[in-house]
């Protein structure tokens, strides 16, 4: 859904998908749990399965309140999953004055003079700074015509692909060309990664940011590039 007035835009998602989001995974989990407490009776009913006896017994113990049980817990086990599939939601504002990304708890606003433009890359909205450093990096399943659209009415530059796509270099730790100290923030990035942190994740990139380097991922690896002003050659 896009807002739009004279002086600003909205990008973020309708109503109806929040509602979604928030009745699929409980109504999902609950239904798992229905089909959980009638999964040994369907086994029994098959002339080929072994220990059909003991299959038999177990479909028999599970009466009415298992049934309701299992849903009750499938229901709690899926209204668990919704918040970590809400995650990614962002509500981006843009206005000539300033650009704004808001996720749960987290607002960052950046002056419209600090941005140079802004793309999507693999569902992640990238925030341009001025000299081709990255001020956010944000994943979202916003569409990238409602967020083109936002950023070009107030005359942000908008690119259909990474300017900078082709100055990343795998990282290699030890490999020339990064200080020590990155490479430490680049080995505890990996571990992130690895243990799937995100918050850990968001922290290093910044403090990656503030020596200069900018790194994005691809799968489980690494790749880097120094911050560079946009030349006019690379504009899309």
């Amino acid at each position: 859904m896009t807002t739009t007035t004279t002086e600003r835009t909205a990008v973020t998602h309708s109503l109806g998908r929040h509602v979604m989001r928030w009745t699929a995974f409980p109504g999902g989990g609950a239904v798992l749990g229905v089909a959980v407490a009638f999964l040994p009776g369907w086994i029994a009913a098959l002339p080929w399965a072994p220990h059909q006896q003991e299959i038999a017994e177990l479909a028999e113990a599970i009466g009415p309140t298992a049934t309701i049980a299992l849903a009750i817990t499938g229901g709690l086990i899926g209204g668990l999953v919704t918040p970590m599939a809400c995650q990614y939601i962002v509500v981006v504002t843009i206005s000539a004055a300033s650009v704004a990304l808001d996720r749960r708890d987290n607002t960052a606003v950046f002056r419209s003079a600090k941005v140079s433009g802004a793309f999507v890359d693999a569902k992640h909205l990238v925030v341009l700074g001025a000299h081709g450093e990255e001020l956010a990096r944000e994943r979202t399943d916003l569409k990238p015509d409602k967020l083109r659209a936002g950023f070009e009415t107030h005359g942000y530059d908008w690119h259909e692909r990474d300017p900078y796509g082709d100055m990343f270099t795998r990282w290699i730790d030890g490999s020339s060309g990064l200080s020590r100290n990155t490479h430490t923030l680049l080995r505890a990035r990996q571990t992130a990664i690895r243990n799937g942190d995100t918050d850990e994740l968001r922290d290093l990139r910044r403090e990656l940011a503030r020596h200069g380097v900018v790194v994005r991922d691809d799968g489980k690896h690494q790749y880097w590039r120094p911050a560079a002003a946009l030349g006019p050659q690379q504009r899309s």
